[in-house]
């Protein structure tokens, strides 16, 4: 029986090769299906997803980021295509999510892996990979990291206090934005973010009613 979706999983990414002549529904029909029965496989996982071997609509494309999203603890956080990234608009169970990376991905930096080294930069910036110990990143505007921040991050230093940062986890105190400080939001033991850490859960630190504050993406409390 011919397979309609071969996927493929590394550090770059999710890759979905698609049956160009199939009908879509039937493709679809077969995406939910591998993503549900792989979905301890997958974990959670936020990642960059690439559609290669058949020409997709905007509609058709956001139909199969549904049914992966619905079907496993998978988030498509951007599309890739090409050499550009997209990102996913209206993406299942993350609007809070999509409301602070949307605009960041418009005109941001993107950094295709680690930081191992320090970065300086004058717009926002998006980390496909981790901020290594040992280093600085730093940007005039919002950073996103997909992985851990080891190093020191220093963001927002035009004092623009919409400014954010947003991470898979913080594993230093070194986090500054908009030249506030607060490291007793990323203490290892005890803190009043660790009682709360949820696996999977994006954390956004921010400036809200003048004090820097950490909090899961999904209790929507920044709005």
């Amino acid at each position: 029986m011919a397979e309609f979706c071969v996927i493929k999983y590394n550090s770059n990414g999710l890759q979905l090769n698609l049956d160009p002549d199939c009908e879509f529904m039937d493709l679809v029909e077969e995406v939910c299906y591998k993503f549900l029965n792989n979905k301890d496989i997958f974990g959670e996982i936020q990642t960059i997803l690439q559609l290669r071997g058949r020409e997709l609509s905007s509609e058709e494309t956001r139909a199969i980021v549904e049914s992966i999203e619905l079907n496993s603890h998978v988030k498509i956080m951007m599309i890739k295509d090409g050499d550009s990234f997209e990102t996913v608009k209206e993406s299942v169970d993350e609007k809070i999510h999509k409301f602070y990376c949307e605009k960041a991905f418009q005109n941001a930096k993107i950094v295709k892996g680690d930081v191992d080294n320090d970065m300086n930069f004058d717009r926002d910036v998006v980390v496909l990979g981790d901020v290594k110990r040992g280093v600085t990143l730093s940007c005039d505007r919002s950073v996103i990291v997909l992985g851990t921040v080891y190093g020191e991050i220093d963001a927002g230093r035009k004092k623009d206090e919409s400014s954010y940062i947003i991470a898979s986890d913080f594993e230093t105190e070194a986090v500054s934005l908009c030249r506030w400080q607060n490291p007793e939001l990323f203490e290892q033991k005890g803190g009043f973010f660790k009682k709360k850490d949820k696996k999977g859960t994006l954390k956004c630190v921010c400036i809200f009613e003048g004090e820097m504050v950490m909090e899961p993406l999904e209790n929507g409390i920044l709005f």
